[in-house]
């Protein structure tokens, strides 16, 4: 009887750490898929932003390697612009290099209240990842504190990596322009010349607002951010914040971003420890 007893208790115990090990992996995983998801998509909004700024300065300096092309359809608004990184690769200032086209509708300056930017992709790939889907971002001028904020939504996306495995993803965000909104690519640096690339990367935004999508596997997802991420232009990953993950049949976990410093390092609590986890892109 107490073999029998001992046998039951093992067994219970081999199944609950199998379903602990399977929970984790699939934390881990969408962990890594939302990281990949929301850096690829930050980075498309500024390459969009970036030549957005240059298309009203009639310069294309913005990316040296790129072409950009404007087709205006109204008096001046709207008008249709398009970045083409070519087929080979064009290596950018921020050391990723890109193919395929951008294309998006401005029906405003960019920093215009009202403004609407919408954005979709045509055989873009940044660093081997295919990135496909439609940003929405709308000017919603300044929030109660002066600073300018954008809704952004993201639809019907999909990242391809670089074996085939394919997320898809979509998300509702509020992005708030918290540092750099005074200087751009074309100011003053004071002793003749412009700030260039420095007046683009000192841009900081935070980032609110909520996700959904389906990881490589096919594990369901929902994500809330409870603390703002703060999004650095000098610095490909998401530098701050924290927010909720929940897989489908899952309670919901955390993923910390960590203090501000600039590395490709989160925290993902599990249901006995927290685990850091290393970002993919």
């Amino acid at each position: 009887m107490k073999k029998i007893i001992l046998f039951i208790a093992s067994a219970v115990l081999i199944m609950s750490c199998g379903k602990v090990k399977e929970e984790n992996e699939a934390f881990t995983e969408i962990a890594e898929d939302y990281a990949l998801a929301e850096s690829l998509w930050d980075d498309l909004g500024e390459q969009v932003e970036g030549s957005a700024e240059n298309v009203e300065a009639k310069d294309s300096t913005w990316q040296s390697c790129a072409i950009i092309t404007v087709d205006t359809v109204g008096n001046p608004f709207p008008f249709s612009v398009t970045v083409d990184f070519g087929e080979i690769g064009c290596v950018g200032r921020d050391g990723k290099t890109r193919t395929g086209q951008i294309s998006y509708t401005m029906t405003g300056w960019y920093r215009e209240e009202g403004s609407i930017l919408t954005t979709t992709t045509s055989n873009y790939t940044v660093d081997g990842y295919k990135v496909t889907g439609t940003r929405t971002a709308t000017n919603k001028g300044e929030n109660a504190i002066g600073q300018l904020h954008f809704s952004v939504e993201v639809s019907g996306a999909s990242i391809t990596d670089l074996e085939g495995q394919t997320m898809s993803w979509e998300s509702s965000r509020i992005r708030t322009w918290i540092e750099g909104e005074e200087t751009g690519f074309f100011t003053s640096n004071g002793s003749g010349g412009f700030l260039g690339w420095d007046g683009i990367t000192d841009d900081v935004y935070e980032i609110t607002g909520s996700a959904n999508g389906v990881s490589r596997s096919g594990n369901t997802f929902d994500i809330d951010i409870t603390s703002a991420l703060r999004v650095q232009l000098d610095c490909i990953w998401i530098t701050e914040g924290v927010l909720s993950l929940k897989p489908e049949d899952y309670d919901a976990r955390t993923l910390d971003y960590g203090d501000g410093t600039c590395d490709n390092k989160a925290l993902l609590s599990t249901n006995r420890k927290d685990v850091e986890i290393t970002l993919r892109g």
